[in-house]
């Protein structure tokens, strides 16, 4: 596949601006990340280890629709991804945990990949016969033989969550269930930013310091 130049808006009045072209506000995909990262905070040690990751995709999901559906937003389900879509703009936006988001450098990734344990220690599709399905975040991703029925009339975003509560909406290009590349990247907050508004004065860098020099006596 070709490389080219993502659109990266990484300003917060750019992404506002950016969001407004389609009647978004950064604070309803604050909320989407409020919601999941609550969620994912609040797993039991004695739930799966991919309690938190399945508990802030649920409840990302739902927060995504319950911030958007209005009529002309509605839900869709094409190839079992889980999203809103707007026929009118175009747009479909899905939910997605990642490691990272709102960094320049190192693009998002999901969390996590399905490995072969489970097939390894259930040779018979145990957990489908009872209905069932255990899913990663990557899992969520259609793979690269399946096409969008829309494809020539919609384009797809997500709402990228990551665990230090940074999110983006962003458009991905998926290749192998991965994100391989990406046409355009909206930085809506990355709490990384704000560390000296978040900081304890108490423990900040101290102005005005004096180190008090005292002289020995030699006498």
């Amino acid at each position: 596949m070709p490389s080219f130049r993502t659109a990266i808006i990484d300003s917060p009045q750019d992404a506002e601006r950016r969001l407004a072209d389609w009647g978004l506000a950064a604070e309803q995909f604050l909320a989407v990340r409020d919601s999941a990262r609550a969620a994912a905070d609040n797993a039991s040690p004695l739930m799966p280890l991919n309690a938190p990751g399945t508990l802030g995709y649920i409840h990302g999901v739902g927060a995504l629709r319950g911030q958007l559906l209005d009529g002309e937003w509605v839900i869709d389900r094409t190839l079992g991804v889980e999203a809103v879509i707007n026929h009118r703009l175009g747009l479909r936006i899905g939910y997605q945990n990642v490691d990272r988001a709102c960094d320049v450098v190192f693009p998002p990734m999901p969390r996590s990949e399905r490995g072969n344990g489970t097939a390894r220690l259930c040779r018979l599709p145990l957990f489908e016969h009872f209905g069932v399905e255990l899913e990663s975040d990557a899992d969520r991703l259609p793979s690269d033989e399946l096409q969008d029925p829309l494809g020539d009339q919609v384009v797809t975003y997500f709402v990228m969550v990551g665990e230090d509560g940074s999110v983006e909406l962003s458009r991905p290009i998926i290749a192998n269930k991965k994100y391989d590349q990406f046409v355009e990247r909206i930085f809506v907050d990355n709490p990384s930013d704000d560390w000296g508004e978040i900081m304890d004065p108490e423990m900040g860098p101290v102005e005005d310091f004096d180190v008090p020099v005292i002289f020995k006596d030699n006498a």
